[in-house]
């Protein structure tokens, strides 16, 4: 009877917990609470971007952190991929730029339950070929691209002004992809709603190189 009487408790317990979990996740979905970045270009477009901390928190924090901190004020818009996508967030330049430390890839072959879809607008992480060197660079999609799901960070998407970013897509490119005629993001402003978005939990340079041995 006492075992019964633990099994019901346990079951009890583990009820609760996906109730408060099930809760938390609806609250978490309110369109409300989900940041919305404006990037303004020096082309004088702006579009809108809303993130979904509740999908990749860390990643998040990072870009508004970064954002808030003026870090991408005067950055180029680095690699143009027609109608395919349009890469940012590099303060070189030359694709190999990041703020001096790597954040976790929070998607999931990387072990991070991220299920946001790869669709147009959607707002990604820039890395290498190895997982958790994401920094400060960013990709945009414009067209959908399910083979990227589960393999880079998703974050955000556009709900204003896509239209101005398929205009860059279309844009001339040299050989190496950069835009004949240069973008540059200006300042990116984020309503956060009040929340706190503080430096973001990173990785050293030799945590990244640690992990390849």
């Amino acid at each position: 009877m006492k075992k019964v009487v633990f099994c019901l408790s346990i079951v009890s317990v583990l009820l609760f917990m996906f109730i408060m979990n099930k809760s938390i996740e609806i609250s978490n979905w309110n369109a409300d609470n989900h940041p919305i970045a404006t990037v303004y270009l020096s082309n004088d477009t702006s579009f809108k971007v809303e993130l979904y901390p509740e999908e990749a928190p860390n990643t998040v924090n990072n870009f508004i952190y970064l954002a808030q901190s003026h870090y991408y004020d005067g950055t180029k818009i680095n690699r143009i991929l027609p109608n395919y996508l349009i890469q940012a967030g590099d303060p070189i330049g030359n694709k190999k730029g990041f703020p001096g430390y790597y954040i976790k890839s929070e998607c999931r072959y990387n072990g991070v339950n991220n299920r946001l879809k790869h669709k147009k607008g959607t707002l990604s992480m820039a890395r290498s070929e190895t997982f958790n060197t994401e920094g400060s660079q960013f990709f945009i999609l414009l067209q959908d691209d399910w083979q990227l799901d589960g393999k880079y960070a998703a974050f955000g998407r556009i709900i204003e002004g896509m239209e101005y970013v398929v205009e860059l897509g279309e844009a001339g490119v040299n050989v190496d992809y950069t835009p004949v005629k240069p973008i540059q993001i200006d300042t990116i402003k984020v309503e956060n709603y009040e929340a706190v978005y503080e430096m973001p939990s990173v990785l050293s340079v030799q945590e990244v190189l640690a992990q390849d041995d």
